[in-house]
Parts: C-alpha cells; sequence; structure tokens
C-alpha cells in the first residue's frame, strides 16, 4: 500500500446509486487509499441516498479496507427490490412535469406517501445492520433528504438531534421502494429525488471530488453541468461508473448480489482516476 500523501482542505460529495453505488464507492474509495490517496481525510462529506451510508461509514472510524472486505463478501442483510408494474412510469413522469424542483419533488413525495411498500421498522433494521455503528463522529457529515411535504432539500447533520440511523433512512427512502422516514413529526424520502449527486449543495469554497454511481437526472437544474455552474469557479472532479462496474451491476441498482462485483469493479477503477484527482488537489 502507497503512503499517504498530502492533501489540502477538499470537499467529497457522494451520490446515489442503490446498494451498487455503495458497493462501487466504497471499492473506489478502498482503491484510492491503497494508491496513497486518502478521500476519508475530507473537510466535509455530502451524502445523498446511497452516498449517505457510504458517507456514514467511512467517517465511522473503521479503516476503509475493513469496510471494502464487507462489501467483498456480500450484504445478506439488504432487500434486493425494484419498481413494480406502473411504478417506473409514475415516478418518472412526476419527476419530469414542468414546474420547480421542489414541485416535482412533491409530485413525487405524493406519490410516496399514498402506496404502502412495506413495514418502517423493517427498513430501519436493514440501515441499521447497513451501517454498523449508529452514532455520529465529529467528522462533518451532512445528509441530503426532501420533506415531504414542501419538496425542499434539507441537510441533516450532527447538530440537529436526529439519530444518524434516521437521517440515513431518510435520504435512502426511495418512493415507491421504500417508505418515507418521520423526523421531528415531517416525513422525509430520499435525497435522490432533486438530483441524484447534488454537487451543488457541496459545502466550503474549497475543491471538490464527487463520485456518482448515476448522472442521470430529468430537470436541466438537478444534472451535473447545471449542478457545476452552479458553484461558480471552484474547481471540481466528478467520477462515473466505469464501463466495468456498469456490466457488473447491470439493470438493477437494488439487487444486492451484484454487490461483490461493483465493488471490486470500484476498487479496480482507482487506478485511473488518480491522476487527475491528485492533479486537483495539487492545484488547489
Amino acid at each position: 500500500m502507497a503512503q499517504p500523501s498530502p492533501t489540502p482542505d477538499f470537499t467529497l460529495v457522494l451520490g446515489g446509486g442503490g446498494v451498487a453505488g455503495i458497493a462501487w464507492q466504497i471499492g473506489l474509495i478502498s482503491g484510492l487509499a491503497d494508491l496513497g490517496l486518502d478521500l476519508t481525510r475530507a473537510r466535509a462529506v455530502l451524502g445523498t441516498s446511497a452516498g449517505s451510508a457510504v458517507g456514514a461509514k467511512i467517517t465511522a472510524g473503521v479503516p476503509i479496507a475493513e469496510v471494502y472486505a464487507g462489501q467483498l463478501e456480500g450484504v445478506p442483510y439488504e432487500i434486493s427490490k425494484g419498481f413494480v408494474g406502473s411504478d417506473l412510469l409514475k415516478f418518472l413522469l412526476a419527476s419530469a412535469l414542468p414546474g420547480t424542483a421542489e414541485a416535482a419533488s412533491k409530485r413525487v413525495a405524493r406519490l410516496a406517501l399514498a402506496k404502502r411498500v412495506g413495514s418502517v421498522g423493517e427498513r430501519r433494521a436493514v440501515i441499521e445492520a447497513r451501517l454498523g455503528r449508529h452514532d455520529w463522529t465529529a467528522a462533518d457529515l451532512r445528509i441530503v433528504t426532501v420533506d415531504a411535504t414542501t419538496g425542499e432539500p434539507r441537510i441533516v447533520t450532527s447538530y440537529d438531534g436526529v439519530s444518524l440511523v434516521d437521517a440515513v433512512s431518510a435520504s435512502c427512502a426511495v418512493p415507491l421502494i421504500w417508505p418515507p422516514v418521520e423526523i421531528e413529526g415531517r416525513r422525509y424520502i430520499d435525497g435522490g429525488v432533486r438530483s441524484p449527486l447534488n454537487l451543488d449543495l457541496a459545502p466550503g469554497d474549497g475543491p471538490v471530488i464527487a463520485l456518482a454511481p448515476t448522472v442521470v437526472a430529468f430537470r436541466r437544474s438537478s444534472r451535473v453541468p447545471a449542478q457545476r455552474k452552479r458553484l461558480g469557479q471552484r474547481q471540481v472532479e466528478v467520477v462515473t461508473f466505469s464501463g466495468e462496474a456498469k456490466q457488473a451491476q447491470g439493470k438493477n441498482s437494488l439487487d444486492k448480489s451484484v454487490v461483490p462485483a461493483v465493488a471490486r469493479a470500484g476498487w479496480a477503477q482507482a487506478q485511473a482516476e488518480l491522476a487527475r484527482l491528485q492533479t486537483l488537489l495539487q492545484r488547489a
């Protein structure tokens, strides 16, 4: 393993993408660490959906190699799911109709609130197992979710008095797949409803490294180019799935059987991404 090189302050943004997205991001972060670039040393971590779980895991104090090994062993605690019947079409239409991002999120939220998709307790048990450790640490971890009533994003931090499990559960509450999560009397849904990456919410003013399992967004304002523009002159590098990772995932990012293969693909991709990420940080 290469020795970690000094890195300046930077923000790490972790995007959504199901259990496959979790596996890929953990594999990539582990591979980069083996090459001497430790992304867990980010000044701040912003996580959306799958990225919220990854953020919680890499800031928990567990060595990244150990976290990666857990992905390679498989994730029996996860529940493989997918959209049923016409649910995917309903989700896409609600996301794509004209109006503001908040209006689109409210439309999606109405669908989520009207459909019974399983036990809240069962889902919480999955998130508890997924995280392993359930307490916030001193790390600057920020978790994106969406208010199901207003459609507005909410960034949850350790200062809000919300349990880490509830925050991650809310950020991972994919509409029509998993139930909304109640926090402080309000219900919340997946932060990826606003944007699969939420790059424009990156805190700070330094360079940004973003890991994006998916960049598919139906609203222009939610896409990476528009969100990069809103960051102004900040230096940004966005890493997306390699061809190998896409092949390993297949068609369903919520299928737990693909996790080991996708994690290995992420680890293998690290070599191809190392130079440009190091260059970004050296320029800062």
